[in-house]
């Protein structure tokens, strides 16, 4: 419990609110920035230069960089690993870079 973010910022009738990340509701946009921890399983819709640190995850040691793009998947998507849904930030992981 303690990985997990506290505090979320989201946009809710076109401003940035502050909420508890245990208030994030479907369809909450979620705004991101560097030193962040993610405070739920998001799906990107905008990015700009925006990495994260999935190693508790994946294993890996390098920031993955996010990206809006469709994931290619074959023909049972959730096979997909993590580390290859570049179009997803996952919960407790951390914000290298970008917003």
């Amino acid at each position: 419990k303690a990985m997990l973010s506290s505090d979320a910022l989201v946009i809710r009738d076109g401003k940035d609110v502050k909420i508890p990340a245990d208030e994030i509701v479907p369809g909450d946009v979620v705004k991101l920035s560097l030193g962040d921890r993610v405070p739920a399983d998001l799906r990107m819709c905008e990015v700009s230069n925006l990495a994260a640190l999935e190693a508790a995850l994946t294993g890996e040691a390098v920031p993955i960089d996010k990206t809006v793009d469709p994931i290619e998947t074959g023909a049972d998507p959730s096979q997909t690993p993590l580390g290859d849904r570049h179009n997803m930030c996952f919960s407790a992981t951390l914000i290298s870079s970008g917003a």
